[in-house]
């Protein structure tokens, strides 16, 4: 039965890419300070110790695979159900979901694909490379990403999900940074998400820390995104639990005190902003 959308609850999807090293992983562990979160740890990038110095309360991460687990279609298949089922009992069993990253999990499902397609052409006698995909081994993994990481973002949850980006070329010469899995995918989950962050560092000449900064709208090369309407074009320190509060409310620019910190800093370093190395 329909209900009244002041009634549905709102949770926040959010998509992060960018290079390496520019906070993805970090971003999305910040997830962690709303409650107890499940990460599909693909990239083996959640490490308590690191995650401390961030006063992230580690306690509330659950990583996925475990020991003797492995990432598969089925095997997140059935962390989705479990999590389903958990949050059907308790609404507040999970605060949210992460994938990290789209990146490696399209690449796990893709060789996944493969070694299926292997073994059959074996069983018919055919012929074929190990090593070689098909473009049906392709298809396989694209149906299978949309229908997890759809299924993952309709829980009644936050969703969180990374990815590195890649640089694309158009005939027209035309060059823009997407994420990095395949072309329709990444359409789709720019597309199904409500925010996309483009991640970024800044160093400046006075030798200070390392800046890390956050995009939310469609920019040059870069595709950022805000369906909420709430946040500034970008803030320093994306955290997801900065995001939420963004949304909800609770923190606006010119009152954010990490961005009147960060436009001090800017203001006394005029002219000497240079990007860091990726």
């Amino acid at each position: 039965m329909p209900q009244a959308l002041t009634d549905v609850k709102e949770t926040a999807n959010v998509l992060y890419y960018g290079d390496g090293g520019t906070g993805k992983s970090t971003d999305l562990a910040h997830m962690a300070k709303l409650g107890k979160v499940w990460v599909a740890n693909a990239e083996s990038g959640f490490k308590a110790r690191a995650l401390r110095q961030f006063d992230i309360p580690v306690e509330n991460i659950e990583v996925f695979p475990g020991e003797g687990e492995e990432i598969t279609f089925d095997s997140l298949e059935a962390e989705w159900l479990r999590i389903r089922d958990a949050l059907n009992d308790d609404p507040d069993a999970y605060a949210g979901t992460i994938w990290d990253s789209a990146t490696e999990i399209h690449q796990v499902l893709l060789g996944e694909a493969a070694k299926r397609g292997y073994d059959k052409a074996i069983r018919q006698g055919k012929d074929r490379d190990a090593s070689f995909i098909a473009l049906e081994d392709y298809g396989v993994m694209t149906s299978q990403m949309r229908s997890l990481v759809r299924r993952f973002r309709d829980l009644p949850c936050h969703f969180g999900i990374s990815a590195l980006a890649k640089r694309e070329q158009d005939d027209d010469s035309e060059v823009t940074y997407v994420p990095q899995i395949t072309a329709k995918l990444g359409v789709d989950l720019i597309g199904w998400v409500d925010i996309v962050c483009v991640t970024q560092v800044h160093e400046y000449q006075d030798g200070g820390d390392l800046e890390y900064r956050g995009l939310f709208r469609p920019s040059g090369k870069w595709r950022g995104k805000d369906r909420f309407k709430m946040l500034p074009k970008g803030i320093v320190d994306p955290t997801f639990d900065r995001i939420v509060e963004y949304i909800d409310g609770e923190l606006e620019v010119d009152t954010d005190p990490i961005m009147i910190a960060a436009r001090e800093r800017m203001e006394a370093n005029r002219d000497e902003a240079v990007p860091a190395a990726a």
